[in-house]
């Protein structure tokens, strides 16, 4: 199944349904760009895999989650509750 990275920066409480709406076997790889909300608790608590990436920008946490990806299918997603993970 599918990586799904998600670049959060301070996105904790929107961060879990956006996880939890996620389909069996898709692997999150939430990419933590700073937060100090806990997202990166939030994600840990919900099964995901947890990298950061010390310099700011979607760019470079996007780039810092391919980087943690193992599967030849990659997908990205917003975890700021614009996207339903079923979607």
């Amino acid at each position: 199944m599918p990586d799904v990275v998600l670049p959060v920066l301070d996105e904790a409480a929107a961060l879990r349904a956006a996880l939890a709406g996620l389909p069996p076997g898709y692997r999150p790889i939430v990419v933590d760009n700073g937060s100090t909300d806990g997202s990166a608790e939030v994600a840990r608590a919900h099964g995901a895999e947890v990298v950061t990436e010390p310099r700011r920008g979607f760019g470079a946490a996007c780039f810092r989650g391919l980087l943690a990806a193992t599967d030849d299918v990659v997908c990205f997603m917003d975890a700021d509750g614009s996207l339903a993970g079923a979607d």
